[in-house]
């Protein structure tokens, strides 16, 4: 089987304690290429690393991340990375959060000033200190920023959900992202749980950061909670939760729409009905365009009748595992078959 690296700018890219706390798409990567058998380094990137070393793996898989943000801690490796591999079709791109437009800004930003690239507000970053020392060094990673500002990208993959438009978050990538996958998974995450019958009228919810989850929580009687009260709290904890729940609000955002997000396949697991932007999941079945309100107003037997349809919606509408890995392997170069290219 393939021997493939698995890096990324951010701790949910390449970092498998984080995604063992909070299951994120990296984390989801791995699961599924290690099942269908192949040899995956998941690791942080490394400024070290030589093409000889890179050019040993059959595919490098490299989450992209806004370059300006808090989170993108591991920036100058995967830069230095992805600077190496620019020209070699192993090199692949993944994207794993909503906001995507951010990656376009953060890029056109440092772009137009390179001092901010090392100022001393990052100097937290892994390797700031070699790259502020070695101005060759930097020179070389902000090329490889306007590498990413106007050049071609090599192909970009993203997890997607079943209602999912591709569109949509092409256009808020660089014009220069020509090759966008997207892939849903979850035929690998999906369980049967036995149904928890304590339930408390209550909702939990992924964020109370956006317009929609504070317009909706203003139609609801029963109390909110967040689905993670301090970071420190980890997926079992989350499903706990969930699980106790008579529903659960999924966030949409601003101009990503709904994105894919773990606790899709957990509320699914729970059998706990689930709210997000009707007007785009609407595209399941009706019972996916089913308002907070009207959840809230049903028994509970007719809550779990409802999340079983809208499980039973979701499941016949992605990929079986056949096929998902089918596309996964397609996608990372790793078999010659169609591409499921959106």
């Amino acid at each position: 089987m393939s021997k493939i690296l698995l890096t990324g700018m951010s701790a949910s890219q390449a970092s498998e304690s984080a995604n063992n706390r909070s299951l994120a798409f990296a984390g989801v990567l791995n699961k599924v290429l290690v099942e269908l058998g192949h040899s995956v380094d998941w690791i942080d990137p490394d400024i070290n690393f030589s093409f000889e070393e890179l050019n040993s793996y059959d595919s490098i898989l490299v989450g992209i991340s806004p370059i300006t943000s808090l989170a993108a801690n591991r920036t100058y490796g995967a830069l230095h990375i992805i600077d190496l591999m620019w020209d070699s079709p192993k090199l692949k791109f993944f994207i794993d959060a909503p906001q995507v437009n951010q990656i376009t800004f953060s890029i056109n930003s440092i772009k137009s000033n390179q001092d901010s690239f090392t100022k001393s507000f990052f100097s937290y970053r892994k390797d700031y200190k070699k790259v502020v020392s070695d101005e060759d060094l930097k020179l070389r990673l902000l090329q490889c920023v306007d590498k990413l500002a106007n050049d071609t990208w090599p192909s970009v993959i993203y997890p997607s959900l079943p209602w999912s438009d591709s569109a949509n978050i092409k256009k808020l990538l660089p014009i220069n992202v020509s090759n966008l996958f997207a892939i849903n998974l979850d035929s690998f995450l999906f369980e049967e749980i036995p149904f928890n019958d304590q339930r408390r009228d209550k909702w939990v919810v992924d964020t109370y950061k956006t317009d929609w989850a504070k317009s909706t929580i203003k139609t609801l009687v029963f109390p909110n909670f967040s689905m993670k009260w301090n970071k420190g709290v980890t997926d079992d904890q989350v499903f706990d939760q969930i699980s106790r729940s008579s529903g659960v609000l999924i966030t949409p955002y601003k101009k990503d729409g709904t994105w894919w997000s773990y606790r899709y396949v957990q509320a699914l697991n729970a059998l706990t009905p689930i709210a997000t932007e009707w007007k785009e999941s609407i595209k399941l079945g009706q019972e996916w365009a089913i308002l907070a309100a009207n959840i809230e107003d049903m028994s509970q037997e007719t809550r779990k009748l409802l999340a079983m349809a809208q499980k039973d919606l979701y499941v016949g509408a992605v990929p079986e595992k056949e096929r998902a890995k089918s596309i996964l392997e397609s996608m990372l170069g790793l078999v010659k078959t169609e591409e499921n290219n959106e």
